[in-house]
């Protein structure tokens, strides 16, 4: 498998776990903290190490900055809103 295939099933992963851990933060008596903005900066905390783990696996020849935003940080991205979405609306607490 090509290194962008990877890098964007591993940005598609983390979209996942940072989608669970926004609804984690949204909801209230889940955790002893309810902020949405703190589940947002803790995904963007998680897009930003996943992309400096891949420059670091892969090497900034392989992929470059526009490969990184086209193939890792908008699966990322999507992923982390369709959970996000999809726990608030569909999980009843």
């Amino acid at each position: 498998m090509e290194a962008i295939s990877i890098m964007s099933y591993e940005h598609i992963i983390g979209g996942i776990i940072a989608g669970i851990i926004s609804f984690l933060f949204t909801v209230k008596g889940l955790l002893p903290i309810s902020n949405e903005m703190l589940g947002v900066l803790i995904s963007l905390i998680i897009v930003y190490v996943l992309g400096k783990y891949a420059e670091k696996k892969y090497g900034r020849e392989e992929i470059s900055l526009s490969s990184w935003i086209t193939n890792g940080v908008l699966p990322f991205y999507f992923m982390w809103m369709t959970v996000w979405i999809m726990l608030l609306n569909y999980v009843v607490i």
